[in-house]
């Protein structure tokens, strides 16, 4: 029943989270609440940009150097570099913290770039390697950080992409020329970034396994 004589001067007009009305209350599991919170106020915003090149995230894992690369291109067209780097971690540091590190660091360069697919590379595990257990952990950290970016990683062995370069042994020197070259980078100066695109380039080419 409506209130006589009721004032409507001083009451706040109420504005929805929402553009786009009326809203849906969906299950997600929790640890991706966030993400899908986010991507939805985006899709709402109209703040995503629309693309129809997947993009590909390659990693080399490392407890002190990781790799990380992005290129992004349809399979009827050369792929194109986006960007790529290193997550750099303090030896001096404890392991935990190091750990801790990389998965805040790899979290926070997936949310930048939002890639499509991932691709890690396989290294070949060597007991007696005292940096083995290290490199294991830094495996763990990178499949949980994109599982919780909702990827399943394509794993790629040495062997594969320097085969889909040139050869399994091919030398330095000449698979930096080709990526180089594949990309027209004027220089790459680290080992650890020529082999991280090259793991994006041939999980690319649709090479690798996922498990």
């Amino acid at each position: 029943m409506a209130i006589e004589n009721a004032r409507y001067k001083n009451l706040i007009r109420q504005k929805p989270n929402w553009n786009h009305l009326p809203t849906k209350p969906v299950r997600v599991p929790e640890c991706f609440v966030s993400e899908v919170t986010a991507y939805a106020h985006r899709l709402d915003e109209n703040t995503i940009a629309a693309t129809d090149s997947p993009r590909w995230l390659g990693i080399k894992p490392s407890i002190s150097k990781l790799g990380w690369a992005f290129i992004e291109g349809n399979s009827t067209e050369e792929p194109t570099m986006v960007d790529f780097g290193l997550v750099e971690t303090d030896s001096h540091d404890p392991l935990p913290y190091r750990l801790g590190e990389i998965e805040t660091d790899l979290q926070e360069i997936l949310q930048e770039y939002q890639p499509h697919h991932i691709a890690i590379e396989q290294p070949f595990i060597r007991a007696e390697y005292p940096s083995t257990a290290k490199l294991l952990q830094v495996l763990g950290v990178v499949n949980l950080v994109a599982y919780r970016h909702g990827c399943l990683p394509t794993m790629i062995y040495p062997a594969t992409w320097k085969s889909n370069l040139d050869h399994p042994r091919a030398e330095r020197e000449d698979l930096a020329a080709i990526v180089e070259t594949l990309f027209n980078l004027d220089s790459i100066l680290l080992n650890q970034e020529v082999d991280t695109i090259a793991v994006a380039y041939t999980a690319w080419c649709g090479l690798g396994q996922q498990y």
